[in-house]
């Protein structure tokens, strides 16, 4: 009886490949496309539950070598596949979050897909279609290393517009922002914004923006006065302020650019920092910048503070 660990071949188009190469092949396919995927929406993850994830990907193969295997490649098997896949890799801890993970890697797996067919008709190399599956042959490998390559270099290219547009869909309900600065601590209703990509320069810690009125209690009074009667960032008035008050190195300029022009944002470093959604503590524990708009939101806003989305993700790999 033959070894089952013993190469063996499994017919392709345009000739035959040893099953360890088959499963090696897609396994190391799989792992590019779940790493693809967390690169595109900032999510993280460890090497091994890509690993996991792609294995066992690549282990799906195997029902060709079995009498009933066929049924499996059916709509129904190929649309259950890629949702364990993504819960094996990213494990996902909102049903919302996982369908963005499963979308971004459809979205990827046909790129990529597109990519070598197109390459492969460009090439002139024979294509067979069977059983619902189109079947490349082996020479296609650089193919398929050109597309990668391809795809990766395009995802970098347009990735800061693919994070803006693609994460709004992570759910930012009853999103709450608990700030202690100066032996005073306030709990603000915040709003994931994934617009806001400010960080402070020198720290690199991402920015939160945050209405003046809505932190004045918790700022030293002769800060508080200078806010109140300068609408405008005047440099040496502002340093009068801060020379007053001791703990004048936990303040910061944050420099900013929008639509509206640019300038410098006062900000904060606050001496602990709690993130909640729906009464859940998310155990948040990174560094950030408050960073103090003077005028007020939009009226009717049902929100105090502006989360960027690195403070998320921050969140989500702490938890998970």
């Amino acid at each position: 009886m033959r070894d089952i660990f013993s190469p063996t071949l499994v017919p392709g188009a345009g000739g035959k490949m040893y099953l360890d190469l088959v499963i090696a092949l897609n396994a190391a396919v799989n792992f590019f496309l779940l790493w693809l995927t967390g690169l595109i929406i900032h999510q993280k993850t460890t090497l091994k539950r890509l690993a996991a994830g792609s294995i066992l990907g690549a282990v799906f193969i195997l029902v060709l070598l079995l009498p009933s295997g066929s049924s499996l490649f059916t709509w129904l098997g190929k649309t259950l596949l890629p949702p364990v896949m993504i819960l094996v890799s990213f494990r996902p801890r909102l049903l919302s979050q996982g369908v963005l993970l499963l979308l971004v890697f459809y979205f990827c797996s046909f790129a990529m897909g597109g990519l070598v067919l197109a390459f492969s008709l460009w090439g002139k190399s024979p294509v067979d279609f069977s059983r619902g599956i189109y079947y490349l042959p082996t020479p296609s490998l650089f193919y398929l290393l050109l597309a990668g390559i391809f795809l990766y270099i395009l995802i970098r290219w347009f990735r800061p517009l693919l994070l803006e547009k693609l994460n709004f869909h992570i759910p930012s309900v009853d999103l709450q922002l608990e700030i202690s600065f100066c032996g005073k601590s306030k709990k603000l209703s915040a709003f994931l914004d994934t617009g806001n990509m400010l960080k402070e320069p020198f720290s690199g810690s991402p920015v939160a923006v945050a209405a003046y009125p809505v932190v004045e209690e918790l700022l030293p009074p002769e800060l508080c006065q200078f806010l109140n009667s300068n609408k405008k960032m005047d440099w040496n008035l502002l340093e009068k302020a801060l020379t007053g008050i001791n703990n004048a190195a936990r303040f910061c300029l944050v420099p900013y650019r929008s639509l509206q022009g640019e300038g410098f944002l006062l900000g904060f470093k606050p001496e602990n920092v709690k993130l909640w959604q729906k009464g859940r503590n998310l155990n948040f524990k990174e560094k950030i910048i408050i960073g103090i708009q003077q005028e007020q939101f939009a009226s009717g806003a049902e929100y105090e503070v502006l989360l960027p989305l690195e403070v998320w993700c921050c969140a989500g790999r702490q938890e998970s």
